[in-house]
């Protein structure tokens, strides 16, 4: 297991636990996870608070619908539960000769993702609908790739899910989540020797700062669409 560095900050966390996150911070959020351990252990631990709080609160309303649920349950014979099939699920993603993990919150939902296509710099993207304002997308860099220099408009959220890729501000591993916003400007790039998938989660379009790229503005919907 690499050495994370960056988390989801404990609101989100907290929130994570209680259910009330957006669906596709939630994806984020369960994709970072499945990487880190210490996430997971204070998400369990929020988890216990809140139960351990609403047992002291309504112990009697909660004992009542556990009967009543108990009792329902117990009404049913075999022969009236309907399983229904379950959805064959995609665990990799393949690009070329390449195959990366899928994270388990999207591998019931292939037709969510995708078509993959090209952009400048060696990369490529492919949307995922994840229901929501904010746009998601899974980004490749291949080997010796760069994104042009660029600001944000809004809030950036990028996890790493394989390879590395590295800016001004330091190099980033699987299960990182880096949060980013307008006060941030970097150029994400890849070694010569290493590509990097990452699932993206933005809020508003890029703003390109550098040389001929900021010629791009007029086109950065192009990475939130």
């Amino acid at each position: 297991m690499t050495n994370i560095q960056f988390h989801p900050a404990d609101e989100s966390l907290e929130l994570y636990a209680a259910g009330q996150l957006d669906p596709a911070m939630s994806i984020m959020v369960s994709a970072h996870l499945e990487y880190c351990p210490e996430c997971r252990r204070r998400v369990e631990a929020a988890e216990q608070k809140m139960a351990t709080q609403l047992e002291q609160a309504q112990p009697e309303a909660m004992n009542s619908e556990l009967d009543s649920m108990l009792a329902m349950i117990m009404q049913q014979s075999p022969d009236s539960v309907i399983e229904s099939p379950q959805p064959a699920l995609q665990q990799e993603i393949t690009l070329g000769n390449k195959r990366f993990p899928l994270p388990r919150a999207l591998q019931a939902h292939p037709q969510h993702i995708g078509p993959w296509g090209r952009l400048p710099g060696k990369i490529q993207r492919a949307r995922v609908d994840a229901v929501s304002d904010s746009k998601m997308n899974f980004i490749y860099m291949d080997q010796d790739s760069a994104l042009p220099e660029h600001t944000h408009q809004g809030q950036e959220i990028t996890l790493v899910l394989a390879g590395t890729f590295i800016d001004d501000a330091g190099t980033y591993v699987p299960g990182d989540f880096i949060i980013q916003d307008a006060q941030n400007k970097h150029t994400p790039r890849t070694a010569a020797n290493q590509d990097c998938l990452c699932l993206t989660l933005l809020d508003a379009p890029l703003h390109f700062t550098s040389g001929l790229a900021s010629l791009l503005n007029p086109f950065s919907q192009l990475f939130f669409k």
